[in-house]
């Protein structure tokens, strides 16, 4: 006699196959996330089965952050330690570089460890945990940015009412607001990058401006430090004012150089990172890993140059990190690095002068 089947038996029979096919799909949708985090959203190779050219692009990254890592902590905070403790090197201009310091210095001490630690758990196949580093390695990366560009508003207004309106500067730009300054940054840094607060659009327009000041506080500054110079050449201003004249066209251009440093270093990411994302179909595999690889260490590799810019324009810090790392006073630290760099002239007539020029152009 055949069994009846009721109903109810049916539906829940139906129910459990639902029930299974729905968690399998949840499954795999669960890893195709932690696998997308782990930094293959835009390149779909499997962690099981690396080839050997993408296995040599990850120890490659490794190697690399692993050897600049050290110096970027290093140098990030002998650049803090000279502006805070030597009196040659704490003028205003060389305390907005240390703000910019701060930055670089989280780089080293958060994004490159993580990325280090993200692409060690890559190759073993630890997909979780690889899913939890490289998300909060991106997040910490993407916040430095930010606060990378916003600090350069900051150093670029700094030299804008330092050339433009130097009155104003002596009497109203002090230590202490250009220190508050660079804390209000890194809170509406952190304010922009937090989730779903503030809307998008405002975010847009926010970072649209401060992108466009520091153009427009260049520019401005640029062609006043032309007019200066056309003065100096002309014999138009005493040698004090030549000598303040000096030292304020160099500061600009080392922020300058710092600028087109830091854009030479993020924007060539944001593109190859837009170009991926729109080919992404079309690129292969291997090319996509390398690419994504370049991207990803160009603005860890900008936290390196950016100290290394200070201590080729200014003497005064390379003073300070021989004093720092050797102990040495500062006319013994003077004195090697005079034996190691060679004496600079600054271009001022009188000899007498020219002695103090030096010393007050590498502020």
């Amino acid at each position: 006699m055949p069994v009846q089947v009721s109903w109810e038996a049916k539906l829940n029979n139906a129910e459990d196959v639902l029930s299974s096919q729905t968690l399998a799909k949840m499954n795999h949708t669960s890893f195709n996330t932690t696998f997308s985090n782990c930094g293959f959203s835009l390149s779909p190779v499997n962690p099981a089965n690396i080839s050997s050219d993408v296995r040599a692009v990850f120890i490659t990254r490794i190697v690399m952050n692993t050897f600049t890592c050290p110096f970027i902590i290093v140098l990030n905070v002998l650049v803090m330690a000279a502006v805070k403790t030597k009196p040659q090197v704490r003028t205003k201009s060389n305390i907005t570089l240390a703000c910019l310091a701060t930055t670089d210095l989280v780089v080293g001490l958060v994004p490159q460890p993580l990325q280090i630690a993200n692409d060690i758990s890559l190759l073993r196949g630890d997909i979780m945990f690889c899913a939890t580093t490289n998300l909060l390695s991106n997040t910490v990366t993407f916040i430095c940015l930010l606060a990378s560009v916003h600090h350069l508003v900051l150093m670029s207004a700094e030299r804008y009412v330092a050339i433009k309106h130097p009155f104003a500067y002596e009497n109203h730009v002090t230590e202490f607001r250009i220190t508050m300054a660079s804390l209000l940054v890194w809170t509406a840094t952190i304010i922009l990058s937090s989730e779903g607060f503030p809307p998008t659009a405002i975010v847009i327009i926010f970072e649209t401006v401060m992108v466009i000041l520091p153009i427009y506080f260049t520019v401005s500054v640029y062609k006043e430090v032309r007019r200066n110079k056309k003065q100096i050449a002309a014999n138009q201003v005493s040698l004090e004012a030549k000598e303040k004249l000096l030292k304020k066209s160099k500061a600009f251009y080392t922020t300058v150089i710092v600028l087109l440093a830091i854009l030479l270093c993020y924007f060539p990411s944001n593109i190859c990172t837009v170009i991926l994302l729109s080919f992404k179909e079309k690129i292969p595999p291997n090319t996509k890993v390398t690419v994504l690889f370049v991207c990803t260490f160009l603005p860890v590799l900008n936290s390196l140059i950016n100290p290394l810019i200070y201590a080729v324009r200014i003497r005064y810090f390379r003073v300070a990190f021989i004093q720092l790392l050797s102990r040495k006073t500062i006319s013994q630290a003077e004195e090697l690095e005079k034996k190691i760099f060679g004496s600079r002239q600054i271009g001022v007539d009188s000899d007498a002068n020219t002695r103090q020029g030096n010393h007050t152009l590498n502020d």
